[in-house]
C-alpha cells in the first residue's frame, strides 16, 4: 500500500488474490469486480490443478476510493477498505470463504506517518436494491452478492505536526490571557493597547487556520481546527470584556465591579478553554 492521499480520498495498493475451487469454471479470480476502485489492473495470473482442486492466483494493482475521517487529525485513525465482489454470480450461486490463516500484509509498509494497527479479511453479504433486470428474480426484489472485504486499520501519531500547527493558537491564547491583567488608573491608553493586542491575536489565528487548510485538511473540523476555533472564541470574549470595561469605566462608582468582572471572565474562560482542549486531545490520542 502506498500513495495515501486525503485530498482525492484514495489509496494505492498492490496485492495478490488467490482462489481454490473444486472446478475451473468456478475460478473466482476470473470474475473479480473491485467495488471501490477508480482504476485497477490485473497481471501474473496463473492456474494450477492440485489434486481435485484448481488453485489460481492474480496480482492486482489499483487505486481505491476511501472515506477518510480527519476529525482527530493529526491523531486520526482510518479504516482502509478494498471491496471485491463476483461480477457474475449472486450469493445464492457463489460465496467467498476467506483464507484468514494465509492472509496478511507486509509489515514494512510505510504510509507517510500512518502505522497499520490491524488487518482483517472477511466476507459479508451485500444487498443491492434492484434485481438488475434478472428474469430469474421476482420483479421488485433485491439482489445479494458475496463481498470480500479487505480492511486495514491505520493510526497516525504525528506529535510534531500537532505542535507545528497548534502552537500559534496557544501563543495567541497566552497573549489574550495577559491582556486581562493590563490595568491602570489611566485606563484609556491601556484599553487601546488591549484592543491592539487582541486584534493581532485574532489575525494570527486566522492566518494559521488558513495555512492549515492549504496544507490539505479541508475535510470537516479537525482537532487542530477545534483548538483554533476555541482560541478565536476565547479572544472574541476578551474583546467583549474589554468593550464592557470601556463602556462602564466612566461610572467611577462601578469601577470595583468592573475589575471583578474582568478577573472573573479571565479565570472562568481560561479554565474552560484549557479543560476543553485537554478533553479534545485526550479523546483524539486514545
Amino acid at each position: 500500500m502506498y500513495g495515501l492521499d486525503v485530498s482525492p480520498r484514495t489509496i494505492n495498493a498492490d496485492f495478490w488474490l488467490w482462489s481454490v475451487c473444486p472446478s475451473a469454471d468456478l475460478d473466482a479470480t476470473k470474475r473479480l469486480e473491485f467495488v471501490n476502485a477508480t482504476q485497477v489492473t490485473q497481471s501474473d495470473r496463473s492456474v494450477e490443478k492440485v489434486g481435485t482442486e484448481y488453485w489460481s492466483q492474480v496480482k492486482v494493482s489499483g487505486t481505491f476510493r476511501q472515506h477518510f475521517d480527519l476529525g482527530e487529525y493529526p491523531f486520526d485513525k482510518q479504516d482502509v477498505r478494498i471491496l471485491i465482489e463476483d461480477s457474475e454470480f449472486s450469493s445464492p450461486q457463489f460465496t467467498y470463504v476467506p483464507d484468514v490463516a494465509n492472509s496478511g500484509y507486509d509489515h514494512e509498509i510505510s504510509l507517510g506517518g500512518f502505522k497499520i494497527r490491524d488487518f482483517s479479511a472477511r466476507v459479508v453479504t451485500h444487498t443491492y436494491q434492484t434485481s438488475f433486470g434478472d428474469p430469474r428474480i421476482t420483479h421488485g426484489q433485491n439482489s445479494q452478492y458475496s463481498q470480500f472485504d479487505l480492511n486495514l486499520k491505520l493510526v497516525r501519531d504525528d506529535v510534531a505536526g500537532f505542535v507545528r500547527e497548534s502552537w500559534p493558537a496557544y501563543v495567541a491564547f497566552l497573549i489574550s490571557f495577559i491582556t486581562y491583567w493590563m490595568w491602570s488608573k489611566d485606563l484609556l491608553p491601556v484599553i487601546g493597547a488591549r484592543y491592539g493586542i487582541l486584534g493581532a491575536s485574532l489575525f494570527s489565528v486566522v492566518v494559521n487556520m488558513r495555512s492549515s487548510s492549504l496544507a490539505g485538511t479541508l475535510f470537516g473540523v479537525t482537532l487542530v481546527d477545534q483548538i483554533q476555533l476555541a482560541t478565536l472564541l476565547y479572544t472574541l470574549i476578551a474583546v467583549g470584556c474589554t468593550t464592557y470595561i470601556l463602556w462602564r469605566w466612566a461610572d467611577h462608582e462601578s469601577n470595583p465591579v468592573v475589575r471583578r468582572v474582568n478577573n472573573l471572565v479571565a479565570v472562568s474562560t481560561s479554565a474552560v478553554y484549557l479543560i476543553a482542549n485537554a478533553i479534545s486531545i485526550g479523546f483524539a490520542i486514545t
